[in-house]
């Protein structure tokens, strides 16, 4: 579930000159980034002959952001977003604004409409009052220089308990990892502990109350995260240590089968949608999907998918030489050149070169990229249950079993569960397409038929005596 790291914090001046103020109010568009959806709202007020802006990308949880510039001057509207190097420029037609918002030289489409705050109907979201307590933890990672914001909730009764630990996908997720106004984990964890289970979930790196940097952290980084969390867990009262497993969704399944690996501290793990394949297998079926349901040519998509695994192949050679920079220039130039015209037409070269070259670079998409689950899933030795969604568009569910299950069985372990579970899509929620444009859409968060399963499943293995093979 790979979401763009697009919105930080920054520093809040505005100007502009007005008479009157048709421009005030909330506004709201929708961008298209490599078929995923990411809504951006501004809201404009206006006092002092001034315009002033704040902007909030709700999808990724973040809100009530300061802009740097607001202007409007015969019914243009320029918002500059300076620390980002972001600024958005539209026409005022009535109630839509239409235009552009530009971000590392690189322009999308954005139209934005009148916006009336109500909150997205989520009726799966847990509401207080609880049944159970929730501490919020602070908990010591790295060499005590860092922190990790969490939340353990603890069933009501004496314990000690089995615990589960959430471990979430890719990208700068919180503890819920909130995505399109869902809360997954919050869902999770508050149905397990309702059936009798400690449940810690946490903030990634960098991301609401943890502290360090996201963008620099890399698939390892993220695996002694979730060590200490572990290693804090096994220290409480409260927790069984006996009794102490994972589950993690997409990047986190990864995550947790890098810990599970020849740990007998590790006493069961669930991997929802997680690669079994290599990074790079599951980028470039990502890509033959998204290329598929655009409706690019067979041929193209053939000529495209050559270019990806050879550039690809240099990414895992990687070691950022000046000779390796204009290489992977080259190379994506090429595949610029073989991209459909109407793909041409949406963005500027410079820009689209640019944008790739800086993804494509960063540590975690590299270790991610290299990437091979098999390595530790063939020492994974605990229960384990597999589950997929037979929609995912983003780890497609049966290669992805098959790769998982094969890796166990070379590990011998022989107390291995799999499901892929009809119309569900990577976040588990019932769909059409499986595409991400669906995951706001839907009202749902997790079908309860996964839900369910995973707890009583959960159940089983913690209520026997738990063996290794």
């Amino acid at each position: 579930m790979n979401k763009p790291a697009f919105i930080t914090l920054l520093l809040l001046i505005s100007s502009g000159i007005f008479a009157q103020e048709p421009i005030v109010g909330s506004w709201e568009g929708t961008l298209h980034i490599q078929n995923k959806a990411l809504r951006i709202r501004f809201h404009i007020e206006a006092s002092d002959s001034l315009y002033h802006s704040r902007m909030d990308s709700p999808d990724q949880g973040a809100f009530d952001l300061p802009t740097t510039r607001t202007s409007f001057r015969d019914n243009k509207l320029e918002i500059i977003a300076s620390g980002l190097g972001l600024f958005y420029r539209g026409t005022l037609l009535q109630d839509t604004i239409e235009g552009t918002l530009n971000q590392g030289g690189m322009p999308l489409p954005l139209n934005l409409y009148r916006f009336v705050k109500t909150a997205p109907d989520r009726p799966q979201t847990p509401q207080e009052p609880f049944p159970y307590a929730a501490e919020e933890l602070l908990i010591p990672a790295g060499d005590g220089d860092r922190v990790l914001g969490a939340t353990l909730t603890l069933p009501a009764g004496k314990g000690p308990f089995p615990a589960v630990m959430l471990i979430a996908g890719s990208g700068p997720n919180d503890r819920d990892e909130t995505v399109f106004g869902h809360k997954p984990f919050l869902v999770i964890a508050d149905h397990l502990t309702r059936q009798g289970f400690a449940v810690l979930r946490y903030d990634k790196r960098g991301v609401g109350k943890s502290t360090g940097n996201f963008s620099t952290a890399t698939i390892e980084d993220f695996a002694n995260d979730a060590r200490a969390v572990v290693n804090y867990l096994k220290q409480q009262e409260e927790i069984d240590p006996d009794r102490i497993g994972l589950l993690g969704h997409s990047e986190g399944g990864l995550v947790s089968a890098m810990l599970a690996a020849g740990n007998r501290d590790i006493a069961f793990a669930v991997l929802m949608a997680a690669p079994g394949t290599t990074g790079m297998e599951i980028v470039l079926d990502q890509n033959q999907i998204s290329l598929t349901h655009q409706g690019v040519e067979p041929e193209t998509i053939e000529e495209l998918q050559k270019l990806n695994r050879e550039t690809f192949g240099m990414l895992l050679e990687w070691k950022g030489t000046e000779e390796d920079r204009t290489a992977l220039r080259d190379q994506l130039s090429r595949f610029w050149n073989k991209l459909p015209l109407l793909v041409r037409m949406k963005v500027e070269k410079e820009a689209f070169l640019r944008s790739q070259f800086n993804a494509m670079t960063m540590p975690g998409y590299l270790s991610f990229l290299r990437a091979d689950p098999s390595l530790y899933l063939k020492e994974v030795t605990c229960p384990l249950l597999a589950l997929n969604g037979e929609k995912d568009t983003q780890v497609p569910a049966v290669k992805n079993i098959r790769a998982i299950t094969s890796a166990l069985e070379i590990a011998g372990n022989k107390n291995v569960e799999t499901r892929i579970y009809p119309g569900l899509n990577h976040l588990f929620q019932e769909c059409i397409t499986g595409l991400t444009d669906e995951y706001a859409k839907s009202e749902q968060t997790l079908a309860p038929v996964m839900l369910n399963e995973v707890g009583e499943w959960l159940k089983e293995v913690t209520t026997v005596s738990i063996t290794f093979n």
